[in-house]
This record gives C-alpha cells, structure tokens and sequence, in this order.
C-alpha cells in the first residue's frame, strides 16, 4: 500500500512539471521591433515637355522715331495671341521684336512703318492785328500800307465812311493748338480824340486744319477785342472832360494764309466814328 501511494505522488508530481515546461510562453512586444513602413510618397511629376511652334518666326525692327514701348501697346493688338507669341520693346537699342506666324508679323511690320513717323511739331504762327479807324466827317486821302490797300477799297464799296486812317499793326505769335491774349494801349488820331486808347484781345482754341478744297485754314473758335477809347467833351464852364467808352468785337475767325479778314467794326465816340479790325496770318518757322 505504501509503495502505491508513492508511486501515485510521484505520478502527480510529474504531471505537475510536464504541464509546467509545457505552459505558453508571453512574448514582451515591447521589445520587438516593429515593421518598417513603406512610405507611399508621390514621386515629383515630371515637367511636361515644352511644346515648339515651328510654324512661329521671329523679327527684330528698329525703332527710328517713336517710344519703342509705347509702339509696341499698339502693336499687340495684331498679334495672333497663340502660344509662344510675343512682341517685346527695349529702350535702350530702340527695338520691338515679334514672335508671331509669318503673315501676323507682315501685318505688324506694315503698321509699325505707318506708325513709326516724326512727330508732327506744332506750326508757329504769326498774326497781325491791322487797327484802322474810320469816319464820316471830312475826306482826308491817307497813305495806306500796300497790303491794306485792297481792303480800304473794299471797305469804302460796303461801308458809308469817307475818312480812313491807318493806326497800328499788332503782331503775335501763337502754336497750333494754343492761344493768344495781350494788351496795351496806342494813339487812334481819330476826329474825336488823339488821347490814349486801352486795347485789349484774346484768341482761344488757334487751329491749323485742312477746307475741303484740301487748302490750309487757320481756325480761331473765338476772339474778342475790347478798346476803351477816350471821348473828350468841353463842359459848359469851358473845361475838359474825358469819358472812356467801351467797345467790343466777339467772333469766330477761318482765315487763309495771307488773306486780309476784316474781323468787324466798333463805334467809338459817337456813330460817326469807327474802329475797324483785319486779321491776317501766316506760317512762320
């Protein structure tokens, strides 16, 4: 019995240690390295190939005249606008180059000779202001400046008149497009006095253009003339009295180169007595 009961705990004991070494072993994930990861990166898309318009040509024209830049403004207007077209300007060598199928750059380079042209300057022009008074008292026959000659023949024709008297010629110069203003005062030597006259006269808006019988006119869009004439009167004591009167010319003028225009007539003093103003211009350099 007891060799029995020592086999049994012997047997007990065994089971024991097999059921032991055999137990699941726990592995410590904490020290295993874990798997790399793969990085799926997007690789760097590869720049597409540039794309080149053989039918495309290139032309450098110089600039003889204009602002380059400001030429090429214009110009782009005409280009094809494909891709790889360009028309670029540079200051410095005066150039415009063009990038562009061969019948657009025709195109530009036709515009580019219209476009490519001195400056039109600005045409000085010299006016003469002829002064000439008249009247209907006495008949004083007066030498009178060649060039006015035909006028007074005229005047006499249209005017009721029988005295006429060359004062002064004014002279200005003024630039296509500007104007002219000035003032002084002059000696009209008329029947009702010899004192001083004020003059003053202004003209806006000076244009030189083309008439259509294709001559050339000068336009004034306005002048204006003002005297202020003395007027001397004797008072019933005997004494001198000087009255200033006012008169005035406001018009447009159009005038020929070297025609005499009688612009118009003002009374002075009384109606008796005029002034008469004739205009002439011409081109000077």
């Amino acid at each position: 019995m007891r060799v029995y009961l020592t086999l049994l705990l012997m047997f007990v004991l065994f089971t024991a240690t097999t059921y032991a070494q055999s137990a699941p072993r726990t592995v410590d994930t904490t020290t295993t390295p874990s798997p790399k990861a793969t990085v799926n990166a997007a690789s760097p898309t590869a720049e597409p190939e540039r794309v080149i318009n053989k039918d495309l040509k290139t032309q450098i024209f110089e600039v003889k005249h204009r602002d380059p830049d400001s030429l090429a403004r214009v110009l782009r207007g005409l280009s094809s606008f494909e891709k790889g077209t360009q028309i670029n300007s540079d200051r410095d060598f005066k150039t415009i180059t063009v990038r562009d199928y061969p019948e657009n750059i025709i195109v530009i380079e036709r515009a580019l000779t219209r476009l490519d042209v001195p400056e039109k300057l600005p045409a000085n022009l010299e006016f003469q202001l002829h002064i000439i008074t008249a009247s209907r008292t006495g008949k004083i026959e007066e030498q009178m400046p060649k060039n006015l000659v035909p006028v007074i023949a005229e005047l006499q024709k249209t005017l009721q008149y029988n005295n006429y008297h060359y004062v002064t010629t004014i002279f200005n110069r003024a630039q296509d497009g500007k104007e002219i203003e000035a003032q002084g005062s002059m000696a009209l030597n008329s029947a009702v006095t010899i004192d001083k006259t004020f003059y003053n006269y202004k003209l806006t808006d000076i244009q030189l253009g083309i008439d259509e019988a294709n001559n050339e006119m000068v336009q004034v869009r306005r002048m204006s003339f003002g005297l202020r004439t003395p007027n001397t009167l004797k008072a019933r004591d005997g004494s001198t009295i000087v009255d200033y009167v006012n008169a005035s010319i406001l018009t447009g003028l159009s005038l020929r180169e070297g025609e005499q225009v009688v612009v118009g007539t003002a009374n002075i003093g009384n109606s008796d007595d005029a002034v008469i103003l004739v205009v002439s211009v011409k081109k000077v350099k």
